[in-house]
């Protein structure tokens, strides 16, 4: 069969299969806002309102689950990363991950599902923003610094008690909800330590945020990272909490 590429993300595919378009494209096309209730579509139960953020793994949308009834955050895969088997890999990875840990600041996994070949699980939802967005409100104020560090701090500790390396804090997956409790989130590159993250790891080596990166992690790659590298990480975000801006700004 002919291949060729999403005319509207690029990704691979199929055309004789799927006439142009890849399989999250065809279903985005499903997320037009309807007439009749503004929603962008629905997947399996979970009505979609609007889509809250994209980066390099992924899509969120917030989601209105209908059984339980509550709002979510619905994490999904961009149409270009759907014929990698090491996007998806990473992307189950990331939800198998989030999925073990039990802390009160963690971002908390609900579900976990397919429709139609896309993969997708729900989060709790945090729409108090970020970290990075909300820097500056902690500019001399070092108790409230201390009391933020010390709780990323214990989040982390409970990952690396359950075996899970984060390999990618920054104050952009630090999130917060309505009513400012901070969660850590974004395990999209984490490393299970049982288990042998060979070719996983191998995509993953040149991910991650300079900034925060752990020298073992910058001079080699993610394969060498540890509990210290996460350690390090987080002394990064108190230095930068503190004085307003990261130690290292070089390119």
């Amino acid at each position: 069969m002919a291949s060729d590429i999403c005319n509207a993300c690029g990704a691979p595919l199929d055309s004789a299969r799927y006439d142009g378009r890849c399989e999250v494209c065809l279903f985005a096309d499903a997320f037009a806002p309807r007439i009749d209730d503004g929603t962008l579509g629905e997947i399996d139960g979970h009505e979609l309102i609007e889509e809250i953020a994209r980066g390099g793994m992924g899509v969120v949308y917030r989601a209105r689950q209908r059984e339980p009834e509550r709002e979510v955050a619905l994490k999904t895969m961009r149409g270009a990363d759907l014929d990698s088997p090491a996007a998806l890999a990473r992307f189950e990875h990331e939800a198998r991950a989030m999925a073990g840990l039990d802390h009160p600041a963690i971002l908390p996994v609900f579900t976990f599902g397919e429709q139609d070949g896309v993969p997708f699980f729900t989060m709790k939802l945090a729409t108090g923003g970020t970290l990075a967005q909300r820097l500056g409100r902690y500019a001399g104020k070092w108790r409230e610094i201390a009391a933020l560090v010390a709780t990323i701090a214990d989040a982390v500790q409970h990952a690396h008690t359950h075996a899970v390396l984060h390999r990618d804090l920054k104050p952009g997956n630090i999130l917060f909800d309505e009513s400012g409790h901070a969660f850590v989130s974004d395990f999209g590159i984490a490393k299970l330590l049982d288990s042998t993250d060979g070719a996983l790891t191998r995509t993953a080596a040149v991910l991650g945020t300079p900034h925060y990166l752990a020298p073992e992690i910058a001079a080699h790659d993610a394969r060498a990272a540890t509990t210290a590298s996460d350690g390090w990480s987080l002394g990064v975000i108190l230095y930068e909490l503190l004085a307003q801006r990261p130690p290292f700004e070089g390119e």
